[in-house]
């Protein structure tokens, strides 16, 4: 990671503070009540340095949406409406890591790969969404 920088660590609270996903957009309202004279670009230049350094998650969401970062780095699956857009954290336990790790070692060993790492976003319809549908 680079030096220190109020502004990014002005960055990093406020995506930890949230649990919605926002985008750099949304973080960048938050922020400026914060920091008046923050600039988007800014913005989006710490959220990529924060994601490349791994001390946040990046969404990459379908295209011409703009990504999403997640402030949360423990491991945990991401589901994204495709009515809503939200996106929700999917938290696993123990056994049901153990098992998802084998299968995607599994499904890696088809092509004769190894399996290092993993993002999985689910898509589909969000409880609220599909409970209209149904209507």
């Amino acid at each position: 990671m680079k030096r220190y920088s109020k502004q990014r660590e002005i960055i990093l609270d406020t995506l930890r503070k949230r649990n919605d996903h926002p985008t750099a957009e949304m973080l960048y309202k938050d922020i400026l009540n914060i920091m008046p004279s923050i600039g988007i670009a800014t913005v989006y230049r710490n959220l990529s340095a924060l994601s490349d350094s791994g001390q946040i998650l990046k969404i990459e969401t379908k295209q011409g949406e703009s990504d999403r970062f997640d402030g949360n780095i423990n491991p945990h699956l991401h589901f994204q409406c495709l009515e809503c857009n939200k996106i929700e954290d999917i938290f696993l336990n123990e056994d049901q890591v153990k098992e998802l790790t084998e299968k995607l070692n599994e499904f890696a060993d088809v092509i004769n790969a190894e399996t290092v790492t993993s993002k999985i976003l689910i898509k589909g319809r969000c409880s609220e969404c599909k409970d209209k549908i149904k209507l």
